[in-house]
């Protein structure tokens, strides 16, 4: 029975990993170009690469690797026809990775035709090394299962809900779906925890020693990490024999059983590393490919944690695409429940709760070991991806499912897992790379405002729909924008949008710039004839003033002509507190914290009057505020009319709750004898110039204006 849940579990893995293989783009995984193009090379050479000026480009750090999953990578991809993949393949010059919040330009490259189904060239070439990934995870949950066998043989529920638990964990799914060595590296991993834990609970001789040298010399052979776990299976061995004879001469035989047909196996690749770049791991060619050495400190490595706990479970692309946040939920919560299970299961009695923990000890020691490693890494250069922690998978899978194993968590684990597997996998990842629709003239929202402009020869912007509801710093505007090619384009444009608020002028609020369908779908791709619907986030700047009137422009790199595609809302996140009202303006608008500033000036200064509006009701017009220096009825000696805050939030926009906070300017003209003058404050409608009636305490104001006070104004010296 349990042979049979084993296989429908490898079975939706198997699915899973082949559905993330299809639904995410070739080469949106981290490092997969330079792993596929370094088993090309061995294909197309049948020599091992090394980081040279030559290589650098395609195959950068990758060269440096050890070689065995490349070696086998270039059997299965022989056969295919490959000679253009490099002219195949086409990058994106705006790429940005390592960063979830853009909202353009996490590709890495444009996927057109040339990658669809039926898949051929390199596009079936990498998709068999997609595929060769998923079969080797598949291993990997073969051996997770017999180490969990063996350490509960009386319980196969517990083995099965580890091996669920790996099997639906989205992270997993993505890079055994993904073209790297690290597959190949966990299931040596895993297989030789698996024979570590056979000789320690059973016993083996030297054909056990030497299978397990063997297995860590395949590890060494397909990524450093296998040098420690070469050491680690050395010590395991000896303290097990240790632990039964209690003479330390054949526990350090054993150990040697371990060691040397490990080095014998793997050893030359580490003479061959010291003889090429004088470093035996050649970590030294990932750090200055990397950008050198950086100046990390502890502190600085451990303040990445979060990114690497939230990789363990579902970060995708180029560490730039993050899952759900209730994934995110769901796995800590399973990790909690697991962890605080283990705990009470290790603390209490039963026959079942016995701790060995000797054997505890041993499994978190390759645990710990696999962690210091990463850490020692990320002092050297960026690694901060929870991928390179599952070498270790076998102890942490068992030790979850230890402590998740209960009779309603058993069953509910793996579904919640399951769920958010299939939502990664379905939604999360073909989302984020789909393209904009093609649509016909007629299908245009009846919304959309038209422009038909020609921005360059053969591209036209036909339309915009821009967002009705109000933003804050900090979020993305969503828009969308209708595209018409005519004619062959000789070159990809880049479109730029760029929203522009109450800073000056000639600076944003916000800036996108990317091949069209937020960097995937560049024009040449597109079906001419047809518009392309192409929606755009672009996102905020979190320090901008607020509220304001955000004007949109958009138009084309290189290309002069923009067009000011209309204005979004912005409000600020809170509004400001206020004074109780002065003065009230029909209909809707109140008067509060009326100030001048100064009030004592000479002719030529500049006198600031503040205002703070609340409003109780929308206004519905563009209303202008005037400013008069001078007595009520009579000519103003001067006045600083203006829209409220310059025009930047004009009353059309205000809603009821909110309370701007707004000032004007008034310069008191040349000549003007000394004395006290009154400075006089309201509103009115500039089509017919008609004041908005304004009441004091309940009483209409002469010619509907506020004194708002005095400014004494003194003769020059």
């Amino acid at each position: 029975m349990a042979d049979r849940r084993l296989a429908v579990l490898l079975l939706l893995y198997l699915a899973l990993a082949v559905l993330y293989g299809a639904a995410n783009p070739l080469f949106e995984a981290p490092d997969e170009p330079e792993h596929y193009f370094t088993a090309q090379y061995i294909a197309d050479t049948w020599r091992l690469p090394a980081v040279t000026p030559e290589t650098e480009p395609w195959l950068g750090q990758e060269a440096a690797q050890p070689p065995l999953y490349y070696l086998l990578g270039a059997l299965i991809i022989a056969p295919v026809e490959t000679e253009e993949a490099r002219e195949s393949v086409w990058p994106n010059p705006l790429f940005v990775p390592g960063d979830a919040s853009v909202l353009a330009n996490r590709n890495a490259y444009v996927h057109g035709p040339w990658e669809a189904w039926p898949w051929q060239g390199y596009a079936l070439a990498a998709h068999l090394l997609r595929l060769f990934s998923a079969l080797l995870g598949a291993g990997t949950l073969l051996f997770l299962y017999g180490s969990a066998r063996l350490l509960w043989p009386e319980r196969p529920g517990r083995a099965l809900l580890a091996v669920a638990l790996v099997a639906f964990l989205p992270q997993y799914l993505f890079l055994h779906g993904a073209v790297s060595n690290d597959p190949l590296i966990i299931l040596l991993a895993s297989a030789a925890l698996y024979q570590l834990l056979r000789f320690w609970l059973q016993g083996g001789g030297r054909r056990a020693l030497l299978l397990l040298g063997l297995t860590a010399g395949l590890a060494l052979l397909s990524k450093m990490a296998g040098l420690i776990l070469l050491a680690y299976a050395a010590a395991a061995v000896a303290l097990a024999v240790w632990r039964r004879r209690r003479r330390w001469a054949p526990a350090l035989g054993a150990a040697a059983g371990v060691v040397l047909p490990g080095l014998l196996l793997g050893g030359w690749l580490l003479w061959r590393n010291w003889q090429l770049y004088g470093d035996p791991t050649a970590t030294n060619q990932f750090v200055r490919i990397f950008g050198g050495h950086e100046e990390n400190t502890l502190a600085r490595v451990l303040d990445e944690s979060q990114g690497l706990w939230l990789s363990l479970f579902g970060v995708f692309g180029w560490f730039n695409l993050r899952a759900p946040s209730w994934v995110y939920w769901v796995w800590n919560g399973l990790v909690l429940a697991g962890v605080s299970g283990a705990a009470w299961r290790l603390w209490s009695g039963g026959p079942d709760r016995r701790p060995r923990w000797l054997l505890v000890a041993l499994l978190g020691g390759w645990v710990g070991l696999v962690y210091a490693a990463l850490l020692s890494f990320m002092l050297r250069t960026p690694a901060a991806q929870g991928r390179l922690l599952f070498p270790a998978l076998v102890p942490l899978a068992a030790g979850l499912a230890y402590g998740l194993d209960r009779p309603f968590l058993r069953r509910l684990a793996p579904t919640l897992a399951l769920a958010t597997a299939l939502v990664c996998g379905l939604l999360t990842i073909p989302l984020a790379y789909s393209v904009p629709q093609a649509i016909t003239l007629q299908e245009l929202p009846p919304g959309a405002a038209e422009f038909n402009r020609q921005l360059a020869p053969g591209l036209t912007l036909v339309a915009a729909d821009l967002p009705a509801e109000a933003v804050r710093p900090g979020e993305p505007v969503w828009l969308t924008l209708y595209w018409l090619r005519q004619g062959e384009l000789d070159e990809a444009p880049e479109q730029v949008v760029e929203l522009f608020g109450r800073e000056p002028a000639a600076e944003t609020v916000g800036k996108l710039q990317s091949y069209h369908g937020a960097g995937l779908y560049p024009a040449p791709l597109w079906p001419e004839g047809r518009l392309i619907a192409d929606p755009i986030g672009v996102r905020l700047d979190e320090e901008m003033l607020a509220p304001t009137a955000v004007r949109i422009f958009a138009g084309l790199a290189g290309e002069p002509e923009r067009a000011l595609l209309g204005r979004v809302k912005v409000i600020p996140e809170s509004w400001p507190e206020t004074g109780p009202p002065v003065a009230e303006l029909e209909p809707g608008i109140a008067l509060a914290d009326v100030t001048i500033t100064p009030q004592t000036a000479t002719a030529g200064t500049d006198v600031q009057i503040g205002v703070t509006w609340i409003v109780s009701a929308p206004p519905g017009r563009a209303l202008t505020t005037f400013i008069h220096l001078g007595r009520p009825g009579e000519e103003p000696l001067a006045s600083g009319d203006s829209p409220p805050l310059d025009g930047h939030y004009p009353t059309d926009l205000w809603a009821a709750g909110e309370v701007i906070k707004d000032q004007y300017t008034v310069r008191i003209p040349a000549g003007l004898a000394p004395g006290s003058y009154p400075i006089l404050l309201g509103m009115y409608d500039p089509v017919d110039s008609s004041r908005l009636p304004l009441s004091v305490a309940g009483e209409r104001q002469p010619h509907d204006s506020f004194v708002a006070g005095h400014v004494q104004v003194n003769a020059a010296d």
